[in-house]
């Protein structure tokens, strides 16, 4: 299975057959390597910050990745039209496709990745294991045979001992998956796992693993060329995570010991050379409490976490890709890679951890990273951009270097608590929880920390601080009201025939209605509410002075304000605040402080419609991939009635009481809206 071919071929041109940051991510190294760069984009992404940033980019038509992302022909057909001589899949969507891998090469395209055998014999985690076993890498106790009766399985999980896990073997991302505790619940576990692999990926074939209770979850970066050589660009911890996603990715790990990263690494680089891997790719480990550790998978593509890597190496992995598919050698040995300073990186999602992690949708209103030396965005957005429900709702990843781990949590922290981001809910604050946990600093978790140790309690915000950001929004729509009047100018602001008389507005916070009073003397505003009384003072600044603006260390993003921030002494202390608004909804944002939402309540309120007794409305936008019931079905409490998809997560929406159903509104693939109506059980 040689992968030598097209040895020393030039890439001119390069398209990426993806989308978001990694695809800016790929177009900037493009661009310092003199390489111009084609993007593809969906109907849904003809105004997404990717498409500007490349040299060319061709409409595939559709929103879903299915009518696009996912349509090789579409993918070829874009870069013969172009004169693409390469073609990258970044990650996701086609990146471990082999018969995309093998597609392209046959078209005479130079494809930026391993060959197809590798991404084959790796794609199955079954044969993976098998390779690892031939080549003495340590594999977790299991079972990964032929024979897929439930009986076996059943029998081989008794055989294993209990805990264990059962894992679809073509899947990832958590689908398939289900950890078995006793006999007992084995029979209902492998009819899940495998109906779920079977919808999820085609394939029912599962395998079995030992569970670990404790373990940490540890990768390895390996890269190879065409000229056999194969090497390690050190670890990656990726203990932090959830419902098997990661959430948080550092470098150096730490937990495992310099002897164990020795071993780590050569069990690396042996899996590289068992398969003559010739690019970049991921091999995962579990580490036990013992420092043991025992093969998962290999990700033959880059990881989403590959900046973490490339922060404490000084390598672009990219650059590399792209020379490696050329055919040139790798220009440096083992010995001449060393690991410098400590990095992390947090991934920013548009989802809701008060509301289950559910995904949600809308506009950025300001998008205004912190401005830290050491920091790297990768993001595919800016003010302005649309998060719909087509894709994977990450916003952007955020890395922090640092000359150790506690000077990158600290700088990473700082960078959340700075970062402005409005327009919806977000995991920013929850994110920034994760960091300031004493545990997590002293590096004290595994990877069941989010489930079982940390304890995420929402936005709790003291009643000061609650008070002062209403304040600085008061101030705020003050000011824009004397921006816009143009009538009564020579008239002083806020005057009254009544001086004594203060002027109000009523807000509304988490469904909490309260009136704010305040009078105008000279710039500065009293404002009274609650009982308690501020002083609030305009500081003038020279307009655009916005030091969020200046971005530093390789970032990508490209931050603007639509809206500027404002300069307020409330009661003798000052800071900077930002607000963005949409209609009646504010966003105000101060970094030492937090970030509420407000709603301005309007005097004369349009009726509100009733809520309809006995419906079930989507708690998201989404498809509806499955309708489980029709009317007159009796349903029990707990039953399935029906399932969504948004942004890869699928939801089932569960009759949460015994029950008819009266009447059901939506159909299998329809696409609905957050609040839609879905189904109506009669009224008992």
């Amino acid at each position: 299975m040689s992968p030598i071919s097209n040895l020393n071929t030039n890439i001119t041109k390069l398209l990426v057959a993806n989308r978001g940051e990694i695809a800016i991510r790929i177009f900037k190294t493009c661009r310092e390597m003199g390489i111009a760069t084609v993007a593809v984009f969906s109907d849904a992404d003809e105004n997404a910050l990717f498409v500007k940033y490349a040299d060319e980019a061709v409409r595939i038509g559709g929103n879903q990745a299915v009518e696009s992302y996912l349509v090789m022909d579409k993918i070829i057909a874009a870069a013969k039209a172009t004169g693409a001589n390469a073609i990258h899949p970044g990650y996701g969507f086609l990146s471990e496709r082999v018969e995309f891998a093998q597609r392209v090469i046959d078209e005479n395209i130079i494809w930026v990745g391993p060959h197809p055998k590798a991404i084959e014999v790796m794609g199955s985690k079954i044969g993976a294991k098998k390779i690892m076993q031939a080549h003495q890498v340590p594999t977790i106790p299991g079972y990964q045979g032929d024979d897929q009766s439930e009986a076996t399985i059943k029998a081989k999980a008794i055989e294993i001992g209990f805990p264990v896990l059962l894992k679809a073997s073509a899947g990832g991302g958590g689908k398939g998956m289900r950890i078995v505790r006793e006999e007992k619940e084995i029979d209902k576990a492998i009819s899940e796992a495998k109906s779920e692999a079977l919808n999820g990926f085609g394939d029912d074939t599962l395998l079995i693993e030992k569970y670990f209770d404790s373990a940490r979850h540890v990768e390895f970066q390996i890269f190879g060329d065409k000229h056999g050589n194969a090497l390690h660009l050190f670890e990656r911890e990726c203990s932090i995570q959830r419902r098997y996603q990661k959430v948080i990715e550092e470098s150096p790990s730490p937990f495992i010991t310099d002897e164990t990263r020795k071993k780590m690494g050569d069990a690396a680089v042996a899996v590289c050379k068992a398969i003559q891997y010739d690019n970049a790719g991921t091999v995962e480990f579990i580490v036990a409490p013992d420092q043991s550790f025992y093969f998962l998978e290999v990700n033959t593509r880059l990881q989403v976490e590959h900046p973490v890597t490339e922060e404490v190496t000084g390598l672009d992995l990219v650059r590399l890709q792209i020379e490696v598919a050329e055919g040139n050698p790798i220009a440096f040995k083992q010995t001449d890679i060393t690991q410098n300073g400590h990095a992390i990186e947090v991934r920013v999602y548009a989802e809701d951890p008060a509301n289950n992690f559910l995904p949600v949708t809308g506009k950025i209103l300001d998008w205004i990273p912190a401005s830290i030396s050491g920091l790297r965005y990768d993001t595919g957005i800016e003010s302005g951009s649309e998060i719909s429900t087509f894709y994977d709702p990450m916003i952007a990843k955020i890395i922090a270097k640092g000359k150790n781990r506690n000077e990158a949590i600290n700088k990473l922290t700082l960078a959340m608590q700075e970062l402005v981001l409005t327009g919806f809910t977000t995991n920013k604050n929850f994110l920034t929880a994760i960091l300031q946990n004493q545990d997590f600093r002293k590096g004290d978790f595994d990877t069941h920390f989010l489930d079982k140790k940390f304890k995420y309690e929402g936005e709790k915000y003291t009643q000061e601080t609650l008070d002062l950001l209403t304040c600085a929004l008061q101030h705020y729509r003050f000011i824009q009201r004397e921006k816009n009047r143009t009538l009564a100018q020579g008239v002083p602001a806020g005057w009254r025939n009544n001086p004594y008389q203060a002027q109000q507005e009523k807000y509304s916070y988490n469904g909490f209605e309260f009136t704010v009073a305040y009078t105008n003397e000279n710039g500065t505003l009293q404002i009274s509410f609650a009982n308690k009384n501020f002083t609030s003072k305009f500081i003038t600044h020279r307009l655009g002075s916005c030091p969020h603006e200046t971005h530093s260390h390789g970032s990508l993003s490209h931050g603007s304000c639509l809206h500027e921030p404002i300069t307020l002494e409330i009661n003798n202390i000052r800071r900077q605040f930002f607000v963005s608004q949409n209609g009646n909804q504010y966003f105000v944002h101060a970094a030492q402080l937090g970030q509420i939402v407000l709603q301005s309540v309007d005097k004369f309120p349009s009726p509100i419609e009733e809520t309809v007794k006995g419906g079930y409305i989507a708690p998201m936008p989404g498809e509806v991939t499955t309708v489980l019931v029709k009317a007159g079905d009796v349903v029990k409490s707990g039953d399935a009635l029906l399932k969504m998809i948004s942004m890869k997560m699928e939801s089932t929406i569960e009759a949460h009481s015994d029950g008819e159903v009266e009447e059901v509104y939506v159909n299998n693939k329809q696409f609905v809206e957050a609040g839609t109506l879905l189904l109506k059980m009669k009224e008992g």
